[in-house]
């Protein structure tokens, strides 16, 4: 009868036999370095901690013997991200040293970057815990150690995005990308490159997208579109959902045939929102109108949000500040997008129901001004949620 575990048992004959070879080598000839190097990597990632142990002392042998061989100080150093990140910065730095000092200069920033994901990693913890101020710090420590790491900017993006600094943002980005676009020889893709499956690649994609989506933030709808069809051209199979972006982009730049093309090919509960208003305005209003009540009902809280910020519009219209038709003033985005995040979230208390909510705050940062391109968009909302109730909304005090 055959072994279902003779494959794993022929890789533990070859890795004892090979270990067998490397100590040999070892005994034959103390003051090889390159053999203690070789038995200590070994060692140190595949056995119980006595093995590891050994594994360090044959490492730091072969760095004793050559002060000038950077290797063992790498395998150090992957040790050490997994027990002590401190210890492994500074052994990831001197890595990098002496392979400078060898002319490798890619390897070096290789390592450089590895460290300053060490910092990184706690810089997007204290992100997600709500901590701007030491994310941004952490974001910053990163890029002093190597100053083109891609997702140091990326973080630093991130947070100036939730901030409305979206002029800062922007050069973050922007400068992500060109470090990005460096590292890969000037140019914008590599042939034979699988994006995004290749996890190298994932911070230079991160960069495209925080750009885009910050340019339409700026109203940069022409540029924003050139970085999401970039990413569509690296990544058809578009892991970032970039293809859900793509018919509110074009809408908000007229091209309606595209727009609606679009919606129809990608269309999700979400983009009923703008996809009914495309109809609307096009004069197919009875459409329009199933379709919008299809995306109260299935995305109810984008509607509470959008109803309140466009009620700020309608009452700065009233005040001679705003005009349909035109972009809105960032202050007044922020002011109007923050005014419906304070009404409503206090009083949602449910993780699911404020997850949900959440969701609807970030899809109407991004695309509530698409609502102020059509006078009478605020009736159109209000007829779908409350038919009996609707009415010219008029001037209204926020």
């Amino acid at each position: 009868m055959k072994s279902h575990n003779r494959p794993e048992a022929s890789w533990k004959q070859r890795q004892v036999a090979e270990l067998a070879a490397f100590r040999e080598t070892v005994k034959h000839d103390p003051k090889d370095a390159g053999a203690h190097h070789r038995l200590g990597s070994t060692l140190l990632f595949i056995f119980d901690d006595k093995t590891r142990e050994e594994g360090i002392k044959h490492l730091n042998q072969a760095i004793k013997l050559k002060k000038d061989f950077p290797d063992p100080v790498e395998a150090l150093a992957d040790y050490a991200a997994m027990t002590d990140p401190g210890k492994a910065i500074r052994l990831y730095k001197k890595a990098a040293e002496l392979f400078r000092h060898q002319g490798d200069e890619k390897k070096a920033d290789e390592l450089l970057n590895r460290a300053a994901t060490i910092i990184l990693d706690e810089g997007w913890g204290a992100r997600e815990a709500g901590d701007n101020i030491a994310a941004k710090k952490k974001a910053i420590r990163a890029l002093e150690i190597y100053p083109y790491c891609v997702d140091a900017r990326n973080l630093l993006g991130n947070i100036y995005t939730d901030r409305f600094e979206f002029h800062e943002a922007e050069k973050v980005y922007r400068a992500a990308v060109e470090d990005a676009v460096r590292a890969q020889g000037g140019v914008v893709k590599l042939k034979d490159v699988p994006y995004w499956l290749e996890i190298d690649t994932r911070p230079y994609m991160r960069a495209r997208h925080g750009l885009g989506l910050t340019l339409m933030q700026l109203h940069q709808y022409d540029e924003a579109l050139k970085e999401f069809e970039i990413l569509m051209d690296l990544n058809p199979n578009d892991n970032q959902g970039v293809r859900f972006l793509l018919a509110d982009v074009h809408h908000f730049l007229g091209d309606l045939e595209k727009a609606e093309k679009l919606y129809e090919e990608h269309g999700e509960v979400d983009s009923l929102y703008g996809y009914s208003l495309l109809l609307n305005f096009s004069g197919k209003e009875a459409r329009a109108a199933s379709m919008l009540k299809k995306a109260v009902k299935g995305a109810p809280f984008i509607a509470q949000v959008l109803r309140l910020y466009l009620q700020k519009f309608d009452f700065w219209k009233g005040l001679g500040s705003f005009r349909y038709g035109k972009a809105p003033y960032l202050l007044h985005h922020r002011n109007a997008i923050v005014g419906a995040w304070n009404e409503m979230g206090a009083n949602i208390t449910d993780r699911q129901m404020f997850y949900e909510f959440e969701s609807a705050y970030y899809y109407c940062n991004l695309n509530a001004p698409l609502w102020l391109k059509y006078e009478g968009s605020p009736l159109f909302l209000q007829k779908a949620m409350d038919p009996e109730s609707a009415k010219d909304p008029g001037r209204r005090k926020p």
